[in-house]
């Protein structure tokens, strides 16, 4: 089960008065920006692309921009974070450590992976659309996104990812089609237009129009007869 936002503040309060910098600068970029814990260890402040946006080294050396909160990023210069001050392993023991001091009960989560999957939780329940989320994420499949959705409490929120996951995504109603006006009629075509035609080919300008006006209103006749 995924802790309540009011227990990861909780948590988030105790590591920073305990003075665990380091940890606590890896908590904000999980919870509040949803990097793998690898990615929060390298996370760089000089990989800024522009305002709010930084470069990620993610999975298989696959590069991504990420929005990173200002607050963050302000409370990460406030407590001098530096990439690879610690590893992800004593974070994971250090986040056990917590749930031991704190009594969190046994079926709550208490991981790095926890603030990732709470960070996407809530994005998902707050109406991120799951295709942006996977590119927040850095996804290379939506149904891995749809995964982080899938133990939501709300049933109509879990209809949602299952369709996701099982590739029956709802389809976009059918687009109205406005009446056009309707064409005026075709006058039949008359037997002798061949003749018109020819001649049009074998004689000048001036004998062409002359012939025409006169064919023309021919036509006119009988068509009104």
């Amino acid at each position: 089960m995924l802790p309540s936002p009011q227990l990861l503040n909780q948590v988030k309060n105790f590591i920073q008065e305990q003075g665990k910098f380091s940890y606590y600068c890896l908590f904000l970029l999980g919870k509040e920006a949803g990097l793998r814990v690898r990615e929060a260890v390298k996370f760089d402040l000089n990989l800024k692309k522009k305002s709010n946006l930084y470069s990620i080294h993610g999975k298989k050396h696959k590069k991504r921009a990420v929005f990173i909160d200002p607050s963050v990023i302000s409370e990460l210069k406030q407590n001098n974070w530096k990439p690879n001050q610690t590893n992800r392993f004593s974070f994971v023991h250090y986040l056990q450590r917590v749930k031991k001091e704190l009594n969190i009960a046994a079926n709550i989560e208490l991981t790095p992976h926890t603030l990732r999957r709470c960070f996407a939780t809530y994005q998902a329940n707050s109406g991120m659309p799951l295709p942006v989320l996977q590119k927040v994420l850095g996804h290379s499949s939506i149904r891995t996104t749809a995964l982080y959705w899938k133990d939501s409490e709300d049933p109509r929120e879990k209809v949602i990812s299952d369709q996701w996951l099982t590739g029956k995504i709802p389809k976009e109603p059918p687009k109205t089609i406005e009446n056009k006006p309707q064409e005026p009629p075709k006058l039949p075509v008359k037997e002798n237009n061949w003749k018109i035609n020819l001649f049009i080919q074998n004689n000048p300008a001036n004998s062409q129009q002359k012939f025409l006006t006169t064919e023309n209103q021919a036509l006119k006749e009988k068509v009104c007869f």
